[in-house]
């Protein structure tokens, strides 16, 4: 079997060769009594190991390649950094190397030494055409292990997202209030009209909203006119109420809407349409002075659950899905599950990225902690993993279970995730 430096990398790190009368290329007897930190940056693959050679001690750095050539392929018989390197541990020896000093390191051979087994179970992983690399086997993992890697998946999940939202506070100079703004609107669009209400968001400033708050239909107006949805021939009072409202308001703010191809409707129930949503985040808007005050002082959950579920909606929304078609009578409200969503995706988001850019762990683990307080989600994915005997308790471990799916299970890097180092290293 062809052999990746990778997974050469992960046999060095956990030790998975036998190691009885160890010996160098060279004939020199080889003890290991420090395997060194894995480096992920440039620079020698293992640092600060410590081994002994003859019966001589030496700390210094591990070079891992599939065969000893590479070191020259790779030019590091020219890079003094490389000059510490007290072991070369290859697959296979092709060519003897030097180091950039002109003087020869060590090298360990491990292609006779490496254990069958774990190539047989690495070999599976890899070539496995499952829904994850390790569906067959995820179940003989320890759920101890399991939920210890969840911490580490929800953290880098919260790392990975939170560069969107400090990426938008160097577009907005440092504006904490327009960003949590931008991003409450974001999360209205769940996914699907992200994008879109992004796109409101950014062409109907905050500042504008709030100096409309206290005239609930100047502020619908001013969201579905910037919105494109009321230039349209209308018969019904209300959407009329709002065209005209909106020409007015159009002309004293020089406002230029959006196309309405950017809203996406097919494929939806009624509930999710854009048009509802937009109607939900106008009630927001209406309700709140200061968006960015209230995330970073609200510390109670059910404090965020009751102002959701107190927006007034407008009572057009409880006959209508749309402009100019009535329907039956429904519930225009924000459901549980909606609420859930802008709380994970956004509230807890923005507190987390806030405490990362001023560097107070206190709004990091209030986030942690609101996601752990919310039920589970419930889509594929999850229900996936839960198939797998995956045990989920909370908002914080399906979080941790996308994480899994899209940076490891999709891209088979099972040799970085805890899952997949212990089924190939038990």
């Amino acid at each position: 079997m062809k052999l990746s430096e990778n997974i050469l990398q992960f046999i060095w790190k956990y030790q998975l060769f036998r190691k009885v009368k160890l010996r160098t290329v060279s004939g020199k007897e080889l003890q290991i009594k420090r395997v060194g930190l894995h480096n992920l940056n440039e620079g020698p693959d293992f640092e600060n190991a410590f081994l002994t050679i003859d019966e001589i001690g030496w700390v210094g750095n591990i070079e891992v390649h599939t065969i000893s050539s590479e070191w020259n392929n790779h030019n590091h018989q020219f890079n003094p950094a490389y000059n510490n390197v007290i072991l070369h541990v290859v697959n296979q020896y092709d060519v003897e190397i030097k180091r950039e000093d002109g003087t020869i390191p060590e090298t360990l051979v491990l292609e006779s030494l490496i254990e069958s087994k774990v190539l047989k179970r690495y070999d599976s992983i890899m070539n496995s055409m499952n829904w994850i690399p390790c569906e067959k086997l995820i179940h003989t993992v320890e759920p101890f292990y399991i939920q210890q890697w969840f911490g580490s998946l929800l953290f880098e999940r919260f790392i990975s997202k939170s560069e969107y939202v400090l990426n938008l506070l160097d577009e907005y100079r440092g504006d904490w209030e327009e960003v949590s703004y931008i991003m409450l609107a974001r999360s209205f669009g769940f996914g699907v009209n992200a994008d879109a209400f992004e796109q409101l968001a950014k062409i109907l400033p905050s500042a504008l909203v709030k100096k409309y708050r206290h005239d609930p239909t100047a502020i619908e107006s001013l969201i579905f006119g910037q919105a494109g949805m009321l230039d349209v021939d209308f018969q019904e009072e209300y959407p009329l109420k709002l065209q005209k409202e909106y020409s007015y308001l159009r002309k004293v703010h020089q406002l230029r809407p959006m196309e309405l191809v950017n809203w996406k409707f097919l494929r939806m129930r009624p509930s999710g349409f854009p048009t509802i949503r937009l109607a939900q985040f106008a009630a927001l808007c209406s309700s709140i002075n200061h968006f960015f005050a209230l995330i970073i002082e609200i510390e109670n959950l059910n404090l965020w659950r009751i102002r959701f579920n107190s927006l007034i909606i407008n009572e057009y929304w409880s006959t209508h899905y749309h402009f100019k078609k009535e329907t039956a009578r429904h519930n225009a409200a924000l459901g549980k599950g909606a609420i859930d969503l802008i709380l994970i995706n956004t509230i807890a988001l923005l507190l987390f990225s806030y405490g990362k850019y001023i560097g107070d762990s206190n709004f990091m683990d209030r986030s942690v902690l609101f996601l752990e307080s919310i039920k589970p989600e419930n889509n594929r994915i999850i229900q996936k993993y839960t198939e797998l005997q995956i045990r989920v308790q909370s908002a914080a471990d399906t979080q941790a279970l996308k994480q899994l799916k899209v940076s490891y299970c999709d891209k088979k890097r099972c040799l970085n995730c805890e899952i997949g180092s212990q089924i190939i290293k038990r």
